[in-house]
């Protein structure tokens, strides 16, 4: 039996944020914000429950005012199974929202029963290569397989340079920045970038460049950071997975399926 049940891991969902540099991040009862000035791809609403169905028009209306108030441009909004109401897509898509993406969340316990590491099945092609982010120049490769991968805009150059100055602190204070590339040789393929809070070693933005697809890249840089993950004490690897790609590969890989989020995203 999975010594993390399901409401543990929607647990260790809800307390996921990522608030980027130069961001204003907010707690209410109805939900959680993160605002990041400028910006609609690094804004986010988390954790939103309005329990009186007849008020949910209206606090969406104050999220909404809110962003702006904090110089946001719009927002993505998280729909999980906690999420209330529970018709909460039906009246987001009446005020112009659209469901950015659908995503699997996915747990894999790190540790075996007798405490030994467990790490995910995968299989690289010769030649390919997980290293860490450690240099300026490395960062800036990781940026751009972020947009070229991704499709997500530039952020404005003042966010590229907060973002840029948090990375020298880190590197300079921890020597490592949890940010990883796939190489091939001399070309680097793909990306990816790790958290650990806690138990929990939070996977994210993970992609491999198209014409580098099916040779193991993805799977190397998974469990390159699960070893990071279980190095540093976590419990769990946790990640939310786009359903039509990284997903199938994460549960061949002894990931287990917990359910469905949904990412909803508005321009203002």
């Amino acid at each position: 039996m999975a010594r993390w049940t399901d409401e543990r891991v929607w647990d260790a969902v809800d307390d996921w944020r990522w608030v980027p540099p130069g961001a204003v991040s907010e707690h209410t009862p109805e939900w959680d914000l993160v605002v990041t000035p400028g910006s609609y791809a690094l804004t986010s609403a988390y954790r939103f429950r309005v329990e009186d169905e007849r008020e949910v028009d209206a606090r969406l209306e104050s999220l909404r005012a809110r962003i702006l108030e904090l110089g946001g441009t719009g927002v993505r909004l998280q729909y999980t199974p906690r999420t209330r109401p529970v018709d909460l897509p039906d009246r987001l898509a009446r005020l112009g929202y659209q469901p950015r993406e659908e995503t699997e969340v996915l747990v894999f316990e790190l540790r075996g029963e007798d405490g030994a590491p467990r790490l995910p099945e995968s299989r690289t092609a010769p030649g390919i290569e997980v290293r860490e982010v450690l240099t300026v120049e490395e960062y800036a490769v990781f940026a751009r397989l972020g947009t070229e991968i991704f499709g997500d805009p530039v952020p404005p150059p003042e966010i590229q340079e907060e973002f840029l100055s948090a990375f020298r602190e880190r590197v300079g204070r921890e020597g490592r920045s949890d940010r990883f590339l796939a190489w091939d040789g001399p070309t680097a393929i793909g990306r990816a970038g790790l958290e650990v809070a806690g138990p929990v070693g939070r996977l994210w933005g993970t992609g491999v460049l198209l014409a580098h697809r099916r040779r193991g890249a993805y799977g190397a840089m998974v469990t390159a950071r699960c070893r990071s993950s279980f190095e540093r004490g976590a419990e769990i690897a946790l990640v939310t997975a786009r359903t039509g790609t990284s997903g199938p590969i994460l549960r061949r890989a002894g990931f287990r399926w917990v359910g469905r989020l949904t990412v909803w995203e508005a321009r203002f």
